[in-house]
């Protein structure tokens, strides 16, 4: 199950609808009734009416007023400032970062973003870059969080891996909280139990992400949460039981497919 899957069973419970995939034709305001209601049409021809409707197409650059053509600074067609690697734009004396640039447009990386630019403009030795590996977060109840590579990414980019997966159920902080709707799921190399990506859903998912990020910039394996030790009862406990379900699905697949032809491939689960 994704984060996103989790996310809408959680909200189900709650008596709120999450339709996924769900492409909209058309949102109008009825005001019909005593007071307006949304109304969404879905391209299927589904009908949502709602008090309220949040309706999200993406995100353009708010830059029309800044004077950035008659500079001489480009922007594509949504909007958004063009930058190289070092955050410079196509004047070389003017440098930009954070939302105005896109994509990731988290306060996180643009911060990393700014300082990386300043360190350009100004000749500072200290931060060259920012970091490639980026944690999201979505601050919902429950919080949602992520880094690096998606079951959907790594099948795309032909790595071969195996999951594992702990729940907040069996974890005593989780229990003392009250909150036994979570999970910490880790992606990993078969072949060296690298991690490639890791997705929490539940209390604290924003600030256990962390843990995950390090060990993924530092090429770190799931080995790292088996060794380790880890305060008792905390939530990022769930870590080092995720890393086991993770070596035991992979003890089981190397099982099945001792008794295989040789050279017939594996399959993801």
């Amino acid at each position: 199950m994704s984060g996103i899957e989790f996310f809408a069973r959680v909200d189900g419970r709650a008596g709120v609808q999450v339709m996924l995939d769900a492409n909209v034709a058309s949102v109008r305001v009825d005001h019909d009734g005593e007071k307006p209601v949304g109304v969404v049409t879905l391209a299927g021809g589904t009908v949502v009416a709602a008090d309220c409707v949040l309706y999200s197409i993406g995100r353009s650059g708010s830059t029309e007023t800044l004077g950035l053509a008659e500079v001489g600074v480009r922007t594509n067609d949504r909007g958004f400032v063009l930058v190289d690697e070092h955050y410079r734009t196509t004047v070389p004396t003017v440098f930009a970062a954070g939302d105005v640039i896109g994509f990731p447009a988290l306060a996180s990386t643009s911060m990393e973003q700014a300082r990386v630019a300043m360190c350009h403009a100004f000749d500072l030795k200290y931060k060259e870059r920012v970091s490639p590996v980026l944690p999201y977060g979505v601050w919902t109840i429950p919080e949602v969080a992520s880094v690096g590579e998606t079951e959907e990414s790594a099948r795309a980019k032909g790595l071969v891996y195996e999951t594992g997966k702990g729940t907040f159920r069996g974890n005593m902080r989780a229990q003392i909280i009250g909150d036994l709707d979570g999970f910490v799921k880790l992606l990993f190399r078969r072949d060296d139990q690298r991690l490639l990506g890791c997705s929490i859903v539940g209390e604290g998912a924003c600030e256990l992400i962390h843990l995950a990020a390090a060990v993924i910039s530092f090429g770190g394996t799931i080995d790292y949460f088996i060794q380790g030790v880890f305060n008792f009862p905390t939530l990022s406990d769930v870590y080092k039981y995720a890393a086991y379900d993770g070596l035991q699905r992979l003890a089981k697949r190397v099982s099945r497919m001792e008794g295989l032809p040789e050279g017939l491939p594996a399959q993801h689960e």
